[in-house]
């Protein structure tokens, strides 16, 4: 057995050693995988758009010249052009701009089969991160064809300016990493039943800027009747910035790397290398000041995003499909004096900020006592506005929709990890049980997304029942004392957050 490490994803996963080749075709020419002794048979590296570089650098994703022969697409997968952020460094290593390949990992399956499709949009902020480790999970072997793509990140996939907007014919940038994604679900659509799947049954599914991007392909007209069901996991979408917010941040670009801007700023900034435009993104001044969302906030440019009504979660706004939504109990760990986190309160909750203060305990001197599922109150507070209030508005837009839609809490630590964190669930979505696991040390997430891909709804025989949510706002948490459920996930704040 040969052992992958899915850095991206803080998970391993075993998987065996290819034996001989497996060939499919697609509208763009013959592809030669890995058959694998289980029956299985994956393909790694299949390009879904030409490569995104020299004139293609910041244009939509353009079509892959068809090719004779049989195309060899077993070699391992690169992770698009990224900076060292802390956590990745074999994306860093690897990244290259020519990236735009997803892979396939096509079950075991009878020839008139038609299998569901699991479509996995990998986290990372949209600046850091790799898709292609996630088609050799398990997951597979519950019936399910694994698709992970790769998609421009950073600079690369979300930059807009004046001359990029001027340039396009639907007078848009800075949505490139998006239109990748769209690219790739259209490539689905027309090739994944030549590996057993099912393009009308196709289920996106990502965590942290996965589940954002998701969240605004929800929204895109560009992306209608390309997925029928949604798994965001640890993120929901950020309201995007205005076309002219975002080009902002190209104009200053191009001021760190002594552009001048006129008719040949863009064939200059074209021939910028790629380690001279990842240090001089470092060098620029983010919107709002926050340099972890520079990429975060897609631009609304009428074409890819609607212009207009930026509030997302009002009903009408999005896909109203079968829907999973979670977080983690304690996404990002944080701690400070209490004058910092009255500060902090005071900030986020504007007018309501005295009601939010008694609410997390800081209306008083002291510091409030760590809660032992939720964690300290800088932790709550910061998990509440970043990933649970958001849910709580759009499952209220869901609701109101008559949307069927299913929340969760996971409040177990990543195998080898210390604490309950952004990240924990994947493993147990994507890994095997251990030998020795319990349902108290290994919950069935895996059993539970696999299911939910199949038919829309998660349950299944021999699992225990995961209430859909209802007027009582339901939800089901995952704990080291066993599965819980609960009514009104922290509405209290977000009710506070929303008004």
């Amino acid at each position: 057995m040969n052992k992958l490490s899915l850095t991206a994803l803080g998970l391993t996963v075993l998987f065996s050693v290819a034996i001989e080749g497996a060939e499919r075709h697609t509208a763009d020419g013959d592809v030669r995988g890995a058959d694998l002794p289980d029956g299985s048979a994956i393909f790694r590296t299949i390009p879904y758009a030409a490569p995104p570089v020299d004139a293609l650098r910041w244009q939509a994703p353009a079509p892959v010249a068809p090719w004779k022969g049989v195309r060899d697409v077993d070699m391992p997968g690169r992770a698009c052009a990224q900076s060292f952020e802390g956590w990745n460094v074999k994306e860093t290593a690897e990244s290259v701009e020519d990236c735009l390949y997803l892979a396939v990992h096509e079950p075991k399956h009878k020839s008139n089969e038609k299998l569901p499709v699991l479509f996995w949009i990998h986290g990372g902020s949209n600046r850091a991160g790799a898709g292609h480790g996630t088609a050799d999970s398990l997951i597979y072997k519950h019936g399910v064809v694994i698709v992970s793509i790769e998609y421009r990140l950073g600079v690369f996939g979300f930059l807009a300016s004046p001359e990029l907007t001027n340039e396009s014919p639907h007078h848009s940038s800075g949505n490139y990493g998006l239109l990748d994604q769209i690219a790739a679900l259209k490539w689905v659509q027309r090739n994944i039943a030549a590996f057993g799947g099912d393009p009308h049954q196709v289920t996106i599914a990502g965590q942290s800027a996965g589940a954002m991007d998701i969240g605004q392909l929800m929204r895109s007209p560009l992306a209608v009747g390309l997925f029928s069901k949604a798994i965001q996991e640890s993120g929901v979408m950020c309201p995007p910035r205005t076309q002219a917010d975002n080009e902002k941040i190209g104009i200053n670009l191009m001021e760190v790397l002594q552009i001048s801007r006129g008719p040949t700023a863009l064939d200059q900034l074209r021939k910028v290398p790629v380690n001279v435009l990842l240090e001089a993104v470092t060098k620029l001044t983010p919107p709002g000041g926050d340099a972890g969302g520079l990429w975060m906030e897609t631009s609304a440019d009428g074409w890819v995003i609607p212009v207009g009504n930026n509030d997302l979660y009002k009903s009408g706004n999005v896909s109203h499909i079968p829907h999973i939504i979670g977080n983690i109990t304690q996404e990002f760990g944080f701690d400070g004096p209490p004058d910092q986190l009255r500060g902090m309160v005071t900030q986020l909750y504007a007018q309501n900020a005295d009601a939010a203060l008694k609410l997390y305990g800081l209306n008083a001197d002291k510091q409030p006592a760590d809660d032992p599922v939720l964690g300290n109150v800088g932790t709550q507070i910061l998990t509440d506005f970043i990933f649970r209030c958001p849910s709580y508005r759009l499952i209220k837009s869901e609701m109101a929709a008559h949307q069927k839609v299913w929340r969760y809490e996971f409040g177990l630590r990543r195998p080898g990890s210390a604490r309950v964190e952004h990240n924990a669930e994947l493993d147990y979505v994507f890994d095997a049980a251990p030998a020795n696991a319990t349902p108290l040390t290994w919950p069935p997430l895996q059993e539970y997304w696999a299911n939910f891909v199949k038919t829309g709804n998660p349950n299944g025989p021999s699992l225990p029942h995961w209430p859909e949510v209802t007027a009582g706002a339901n939800y089901i948490e995952f704990l080291p004392t066993g599965i819980q459920y609960g009514k009104d996930l922290h509405s209290d704040a977000c009710q506070l957050l929303s008004k």
